[in-house]
């Protein structure tokens, strides 16, 4: 109702109104920062919801909540759900009073993106940025600054600026930050939160998210997951002959399979172009890719950086992209598109032929020489390590 009621108004009545939340929020920022800054309060924000870095870093701190006593844990999102977020967690609207209150007294912040910029840090507060990725394929940042814009830049730097800690999960993040986030602090290298449930997964989680997404023990599982393109709402990237896939799938390497369709949350409001049934399941709108690639045996992408994160887990990834030439010329890549370890496709066919074609200790050996030269971190209890520093700082 709301949308309609938007979509329904003059654009001159919109930003008006924007103009007026505005400073609703900052004025607010302004009376809160006169209370004092409470000690054993943590603000976790990340605005696609309860997923990503900040989900695993919330999760870890509740686990511990018995090392600091009256400890709260709030977290921040633009589409909040409580009913994923385990006891001892409050989940809070981005610019809700209590969100703004929260974040005006927490003595520590973790995000997983960038602060607006009337989110103004006080004296003794402690800020934490995971961010929302890892080793990257696509540039970002000051090496995407001309795509981005002036207001976007000016705000990254002054979040960096006022940044205590970044968390970073390898070499190359690592080198990533103080070349292109305009960040001269410290950086704990100790791998990505949201990589743990990857390497280090229990069979109790896993069989809970099996029953979450109604496939049985015994079935593989093939995710599809490709990144959103910008302009216009082409979906001819995305298509692919499933059921031919699927029937290469079982073929090469035996048993039942489905595959598990996870667009980009950009594109995933267009996800009914697919035709879904028992063994092409619609898991776009599934609240975290990570525990969806936990349970899944075979990835395929085209430019996500998941394609890396995946490879840990030493599983097959298989990249299609009938659009490489385009994109990489509109977006730039850190890596030569074609030198990465993973076999890639162009055509429906292609793909088809690489999963025939596919070996396994030849994959192994590639992927194990190109994660060697990126001197990756992960060891499977990074969330522990973020948590350890949060309980630290608390306490100091």
């Amino acid at each position: 109702m709301r949308n309609r009621i938007k979509q329904m108004l003059p654009k001159w009545v919109l930003e008006i109104l924007k103009n007026i939340r505005y400073v609703w929020i900052v004025t607010l920022f302004h009376i809160f920062h006169l209370f004092p800054i409470r000690k054993r309060s943590v603000a976790i924000c990340n605005i696609w919801g309860f997923g990503d870095n900040a989900k695993y870093v919330a999760e870890e701190l509740a686990k511990q909540k018995d090392k600091v006593n009256s400890l709260d844990i709030y977290f921040i999102a633009n589409h909040p759900d409580s009913a994923y977020a385990p006891k001892g967690i409050t989940v809070l609207k981005t610019n809700s009073i209590r969100a703004i209150f929260n974040l005006a007294t927490a003595r520590v912040w973790v995000d997983n993106n960038r602060k607006e910029n009337y989110i103004r840090k006080r004296k003794g507060q402690y800020y934490i940025q995971t961010w929302h990725g890892g080793i990257a394929l696509k540039k970002i940042e000051k090496d995407y600054a001309d795509k981005l814009g002036p207001k976007y830049i000016t705000n990254a730097r002054r979040d960096s600026a006022i940044t205590d800690l970044y968390i970073s999960n390898s070499n190359f993040c690592t080198k990533m930050y103080r070349n292109s986030f305009w960040y001269t602090g410290e950086i704990l290298e100790c791998g990505s939160p949201r990589n743990d449930i990857l390497l280090n997964p229990s069979n109790q989680t896993q069989s809970k998210i099996r029953t979450r997404l109604g496939v049985n023990p015994e079935v593989k599982i093939a995710v599809y997951a490709p990144t959103y393109r910008e302009g216009d709402n082409n979906t001819e990237p995305y298509q692919l002959d499933f059921n031919t896939l699927l029937k290469a799938l079982e073929d090469k390497f035996g048993g039942k399979w489905i595959i598990a369709v996870r667009l980009h949350p950009l594109v995933s409001g267009q996800s009914g172009f697919i035709r879904y049934n028992t063994k092409i399941i619609n898991a776009s709108h599934y609240r975290d890719i990570y525990e969806l690639m936990a349970v899944s045996d075979l990835l395929i992408t085209d430019y996500s950086n998941i394609m890396f994160e995946f490879s840990f887990m030493k599983k097959p990834v298989f990249l299609y992209a009938s659009d490489v030439e385009e994109y990489e010329k509109e977006r730039g890549f850190y890596f030569n598109y074609q030198s990465l370890p993973y076999q890639k496709a162009v055509t429906k066919e292609e793909l088809i032929t690489n999963i025939n074609n596919f070996d396994y200790n030849n994959y192994l050996e590639n992927i194990e020489a190109f994660l060697n030269k990126l001197a990756i971190y992960e060891n499977g209890y990074a969330s522990k390590q973020v948590v350890e520093r949060i309980i630290k700082t608390i306490k100091h």
